[in-house]
C-alpha cells in the first residue's frame, strides 16, 4: 500500500513537471505575441497579434496548476495582479489603435485546483461614456469598464466581503483616468460595484467606483498607505478658472484627499496632512507615448 501510495505521489509531481514545461513553452510563444501587440507599427498586426495571444493564453490557463504559474515573462505586457488572499488573480491589458484609443481586455482566474475557472472581461467603454450613472452602475464582466489594475485591496472580515482594485485607463491622445473600482463574488462570480465610496461633495452619499480625469501632460498619484490604512491620491484641478469643468485637461495641485476606512466603507478626507509622502513609482502601466524608445506599455518598479 505504500508503495502504491509512493507511486501515485511520484506521477502527481510528473504530470504537474509536465504542465508546468509546457506552459512555458507557450508563454514563449505568448511573449512574441504580447512584444508584437504592443510593437508593432502596423494597427492591422497589433490586433491579429493581440487575438492570437488571447487565444494561446486561454489554452495555457488550461493546463494542471496554471494558477500557481507566475508568467514572469509577461509582466512587460500584461498586468498580472493575485489578491493578498489568493482567491484570485486578474490579468489586464490593452491594445492601442491609430487614432490614440485604447481597447481594454482581461480575465479574472479563481485558485481552483480542479478545473479552469475563468471569467472574460469585455470591454464596454464605449457604452459606458455615455452613461450618467457609471458612479453607480452594477457590471458584470461582460459589461467591464476597461482598465488595468496594478493592485488589489482585500476588504475581508466583514458581512459582505469585497476588494478595491486600483486602474490605470489611457483615455484618448490628450487625457488619461485612474479609477477607484469595486468587486465582490455573487454565488462565486464575479460583480463589479459595491456603494462603499463616500462621494467627495454629498456625504453618507456612497458610489460603486470613482474615476479620475486628468491631463496625459501630468501624472496622477492613487494607492493604498499600508501603514497609515487610507487610500490617497493627487487633488486635481482645471488649469485656469476658464477651464473649470474640463475634467479631461485636470492636473494635481500638490495637495491630497483620500479614503478612511469606516464600517465597511470609506469615508471621504479632503487635504490629508500625510506624515510620509507615498512615493511616486506606484506599481502601474505609463502611457505608452511617454516611452521614448518603443510603444509598449511600461512598468515601474
Amino acid at each position: 500500500m505504500k508503495q502504491f501510495l509512493v507511486a501515485c505521489i511520484l506521477l502527481a509531481e510528473t504530470l504537474c513537471g509536465y504542465s508546468q514545461s509546457k506552459i512555458s513553452l507557450q508563454e514563449d510563444s505568448l511573449k512574441v505575441l504580447g512584444t508584437q501587440f504592443t510593437s508593432d507599427s502596423l494597427e492591422s498586426n497589433r490586433i491579429k497579434a493581440n487575438y492570437d495571444f488571447i487565444r494561446l493564453f486561454v489554452s495555457s490557463l488550461k493546463e494542471k496548476n496554471s494558477f500557481a504559474y507566475p508568467y514572469s515573462q509577461l509582466t512587460n505586457f500584461i498586468s498580472i495582479k493575485k489578491s493578498d488572499d489568493d482567491k484570485f488573480r486578474t490579468f489586464t491589458w490593452f491594445t492601442q489603435l491609430d487614432d490614440g484609443s485604447y481597447r481594454y481586455y482581461g480575465a479574472i482566474q479563481i485558485n481552483n485546483p480542479n478545473k479552469l475557472e475563468l471569467y472574460p472581461l469585455v470591454d464596454n467603454t464605449q457604452n459606458l461614456k455615455i452613461s450618467d450613472n457609471l458612479a453607480d452602475t452594477t457590471l458584470q464582466t461582460n459589461q467591464w469598464y476597461g482598465a488595468i489594475y496594478y493592485n488589489i485591496l482585500p476588504v475581508l472580515g466583514i458581512k459582505n466581503p469585497y476588494y478595491i482594485l486600483f486602474g490605470w485607463k489611457g483615455k484618448d491622445l490628450r487625457s488619461n483616468s485612474k479609477i477607484i473600482e469595486t468587486l465582490s463574488f455573487d454565488k462565486g462570480k464575479p460583480v463589479f460595484g459595491d456603494q462603499v465610496l463616500e462621494d467627495g461633495q454629498k456625504p453618507n452619499d456612497f458610489h460603486s467606483r470613482i474615476v479620475f480625469n486628468y491631463t496625459k501632460d501630468a501624472d496622477m498619484m492613487l494607492k493604498y498607505v499600508k501603514n497609515d490604512k487610507i487610500i490617497v491620491f493627487d487633488h486635481l484641478v482645471a488649469p485656469s478658472d476658464k477651464l473649470k469643468g474640463m475634467t479631461d485637461l485636470y492636473a494635481p495641485d500638490l495637495s491630497y484627499d483620500g479614503y478612511k476606512f469606516k464600517s465597511g466603507k470609506w469615508v471621504f478626507q479632503e487635504n490629508m496632512k500625510l506624515k510620509n509622502l507615498p512615493e511616486e513609482s506606484d506599481d502601474l502601466f505609463i502611457d505608452p507615448s511617454k516611452d521614448s524608445q518603443n510603444t509598449s506599455p511600461v512598468i515601474k518598479n
